[in-house]
């Protein structure tokens, strides 16, 4: 019994860029139509004496003079044409600019040197002096205490420590230490 898929399949980025892109051609051409209608309409009440003709993007796209008959070439073309091409450019333009901006806004996933800055030793040493302001006569993290250590709870390092913490022997002479 074959197992069943428990991941999906793996897209690659040209069949997305595709797929928007096709979206984007879609978006256009619904634009391209609506818009025609609209100033095709504006352009007959304006100049030509006909009625306004019913929301058919298709046959204002296609077959302007069908749906304007009274409007001359040179108007059907300014008003059915050339306007509506200027406002679906602009609106492709503004809509790409967006697009992109929102798209790639951060190139990679990693924190830029702005965003670790208050992470760094000087921004945390700054914070937990403002909020804590006896934290402000200390030197540093590891720095001199005003109180002795205790000798069991903090060893001298093996270079201070005397023969008798290596084992009664001198390593300089009869090996390593035992522990």
């Amino acid at each position: 019994m074959p197992s069943p898929r428990t991941s999906a399949p793996s897209t690659t980025t040209g069949s997305d860029a595709l797929l928007y892109l096709l979206f984007g051609v879609l978006g256009a051409a619904t634009a391209f139509g609506s818009l025609t209608w609209l100033t095709g309409n504006l352009t007959n009440a304006a100049v030509g004496s006909g009625s306004w003709a019913p929301f058919r993007a298709t046959d204002a796209l296609l077959h302007p003079e069908v749906l304007w008959p009274a409007l001359s070439t040179t108007a059907l073309l300014v008003g059915a044409r050339i306007l509506p091409g200027l406002l679906t450019l602009a609106l492709i333009t503004t809509g790409l600019v967006l697009w992109m901006r929102w798209r790639v806004g951060s190139k990679s996933g990693l924190a830029r040197k702005s965003d670790l800055a208050p992470l760094l030793d000087k921004e945390i040493t700054a914070k937990a002096k403002s909020l804590l302001p006896s934290l402000g006569d200390r030197e540093c993290k590891r720095g001199r205490s005003r109180r002795p250590r205790h000798p069991a709870r903090h060893p001298r390092p093996r270079s201070c420590r005397g023969s008798r913490l290596l084992g009664g022997r001198d390593r300089r002479d009869h090996g390593p230490a035992f522990r």
